[in-house]
Order: structure tokens, then sequence, then C-alpha cells
């Protein structure tokens, strides 16, 4: 009867679909759109846009198209640059002030393969702040094939946070000055893929630059699970950020409870904070590299309380020159399900290579190589820490373990291999 009643509710949805109209390919430059970069193009799109609905395609030539105000995509309308691919500049949106998100998306609409330049905030050393690039107002939206030149903030939900759940964010790459994505308010899981953060715009480009010392790549406030893969920034204060607050329209504070956050196969370089994670969450952190500037953190997991469970494992955790902290672990209110793992990684250049606050409960430390700096211990445990295994890893150091947590503290550290060192080489 169930498999009756599954094919039943297919066959219709597919009949559903066949009947449905046909959806409309709508070339912008019919409706005025001239892509010199001189005239301004935000009417004649946004006339095409509107042509387009229910569930239609508006093609841009490729070109350069002036804005003075948002494009606004309909419900289930894609906006798509004429040879959508990775990194493709043939389209162009131009804003050259300020004021206004290039391109708000609406339920079940789309941008894909365009560049959103902004010719008037070029400058590293004192960019202006914008609103996002793209803005996310509706469910199921996609941004694909985007590339960004000099945004202060590439995508984000409307202020005060949006319900954006199932967005589909997937090869984007470019330069933003302050936050690459920041996402808030979402209620389904949100996918982000091979997306990549480089630096970009006018002198200084260095440690001078304001996004060497204030980027953030990944910002989330309250979101009801992330799949996060294949993504890169370089240069910035923080790859990934969990607000421990959830945005909310009238300003108010809130805890930000967020399902869990799959994360795999990221590569971050220069910064001084890898992954943040606080509010009340869960994670899942794999394969991945993160090297980080001196006297910064690989991953702090500073939560309220793990409800979701937390996984470190295969990750890589290196500084640049000076002394860093690997993992740095405090959990600050108590609850049965507190729970980290922390599995076949390696630290190089701790001090320590792993910290274990006074909050930490029911961490398990096992199979890793944590190598800390001269003078150093691999692990240090507070007081207060409880519920402790430490097990078959490779400690190398001038001390293996400096525990403080005290003779009432319920732990296990067995099968853990010494190595004395002079060295911790980046």
């Amino acid at each position: 009867m169930a498999r009756m009643l599954l094919s039943c509710i297919m066959a219709c949805a597919a009949g559903a679909w066949a009947m449905g109209e046909t959806p409309t390919l709508v070339d912008a430059t019919a409706f005025g759109a001239v892509g010199d970069g001189a005239a301004d193009d935000t009417a004649a799109i946004c006339a095409a846009l509107e042509a387009a609905q229910p569930d239609g395609v508006v093609r841009l030539a490729p070109g350069d198209y002036l804005l003075s105000d948002s494009l606004v995509v309909p419900a289930g309308v894609l906006l798509e640059g004429e040879g959508a691919r990775w990194q493709s500049r043939a389209v162009r949106l131009i804003v050259p002030t300020n004021g206004f998100p290039a391109v708000r998306l609406n339920h079940g609409s789309g941008l894909k393969g365009v560049s959103i330049r902004y010719p008037n905030n070029q400058n590293n050393a004192a960019p202006e702040a914008y609103p996002p690039a793209v803005q996310l107002e509706g469910i199921n939206p996609s941004v694909e094939n985007v590339t960004f030149d000099c945004a202060w903030i590439g995508v984000a939900t409307a202020p005060g946070g949006s319900n954006s759940g199932q967005a589909m964010l997937r090869d984007l790459s470019g330069h933003v000055h302050h936050i690459g994505v920041r996402l808030s308010g979402t209620l389904d899981v949100n996918r982000l893929q091979n997306i990549h953060w480089f630096v970009g715009g006018e002198t200084p480009p260095g440690e001078e630059a304001y996004f060497a010392r204030n980027r953030v790549g990944f910002e989330f406030g309250r979101v009801d699970g992330i799949l996060m893969d294949q993504c890169f920034m370089i240069l910035g204060k923080t790859f990934l950020h969990q607000l421990p607050e959830a945005d909310a329209p009238d300003g108010a504070s809130t805890p930000a409870h967020s399902l869990g956050y799959a994360i795999s196969n990221c590569w971050v370089e220069h910064v001084h904070n890898g992954f943040i994670f606080e509010g009340c969450t869960g994670f899942t952190l794999a394969e991945s590299n993160i090297l980080v500037e001196d006297g910064g953190v690989g991953i702090r997991v500073a939560n309220e309380s793990l409800y979701y469970n937390a996984v470190i494992s295969g990750v890589q955790v290196r500084h640049v020159r000076g002394p860093i902290t690997g993992i740095d672990v405090q959990m600050n209110t108590p609850h049965v399900r507190n729970r980290l793992s922390i599995a076949d990684c390696q630290v190089v250049g701790g001090a320590p290579a792993v910290a274990l606050r006074s909050g930490a409960q029911r961490v398990h430390i096992h199979d890793c190589h944590l190598q800390a700096l001269p003078g150093e211990p691999a692990i240090r445990i507070e007081e207060g820490a409880d519920l402790l295994l430490i097990s078959n890893n490779v400690l190398t150091g001038t001390k293996a373990i400096d525990d403080a947590s005290g003779a009432d503290a319920r732990k296990q550290i067995t099968g853990n291999l010494f190595e004395e060192s002079e060295d911790a080489p980046s």
C-alpha cells in the first residue's frame, strides 16, 4: 500500500510538472538593455525579469550593465549571464553608488554566470560599507558561477535575518572586503560548495589592508543546518564564525540555537582564526587545512552547548611563524549531550596544540600528532575539565600534557607516545 501511494504521488507530481507552462527565455536586450557600461540598464533588466515570470530565464549578453538600483528577481525566475562558467567575467553588473543590493532573490529564484563589480570601492585600506551584493529574501534561492570584485559583503540574508532555507551557493569567487557569505534565520539546510575568497582591489594588498585584519569568509547566525565543501580563503580575520546570537528583526538579542554543520575539504590560509563555533549547535569538521597567523587559533570550540555532536577529524593546523593555539575547547553551559571527538589530526606550532578549558566535558582525543613549540605542552588541561579520554596520540614538545584538572576529574590518559623536541617546524 505504501509503495502504491508513493507511486501515485510521484505520478501526480510528474503530471503537474508536465502540464505547466513552458518556461520563457527572455533576452534583456529586447527590453532595451545596452551593456555598454555607460547607459543605466536597471529598468530594462527589471522589465525583462517581470516578463519572464513565472518560471523563465532572463539572458544577459556579454557586456557591462550599469545599475542604479536593485535587480529584483521574481519567484522562480533565473537571471543568467551568457556563457555561465567558473570565474566568468563576460557579463558584469556595475554598482557605482552605495545604498542598494545589486541583486535581490525571492522564492526559488536564481543568479548565475555574472560578475558584480564595485568600481568605487577598490581601496583596500579604507573600503566603504555597502549592502550585500546578493541579498536572499526567499526560500530555495541559488547563486552559482558568480564572481565578486570589491563587494563589502558577497551574499547575505536580509537585515534582521530571513528564511532563505534550501539555498544553493556554488562556484563563487573573488574579493570581498568584509564578509563573504552571511546567513541567519534560515529554516532548512543550506548548501555551500566551492566558494573561494581571494585578495583583490587596490593597494595595500598585504597586512595593512582592511580585509587582511577584518574579513570573515563565512558568518552564520541561527541556521537549520549547513552543508559546506571545498571552500577557501586567503588572508582575513576568521574563515568561519558561527555566532553566539541570532539576528532579529527588532534588533533583540537571542541565542543562536542552530542545527548541525557538516564541513569538509576546506583550505584556509593566513588567518587569525580558522573556525569559531559559539551558540548552541554541533558540527563535523573533516579533511581540512588551516594555516594560522601568530597568536591565532586554528579551531575555537566556545559553544554554550554542543547539543548535536561535534567531531574534528583529519584536520591539519599549522602556524605561520610564532605560537598559535591549535584547538581550543570550552563548553560554557554544562549539558549531558556536550561531547567532542578530535581524531587523526595534526597541529604544528602549538602553544599549546590543544587547550581543554574549565568547561570542556566528554572530550576524546585520539590518534593525533600534536606538536608544541619549545616550552609549551602538547595538551593543556585546566581545572574543571572532566570526562576526558586521551589515547594513542604522538605528543611532541617540551612537555606532553600539562594537567591541572585535579584528582577528582574523570579521565583516562593511555597509550600516548611522547617525543621530546626542540623544534616545531612550520
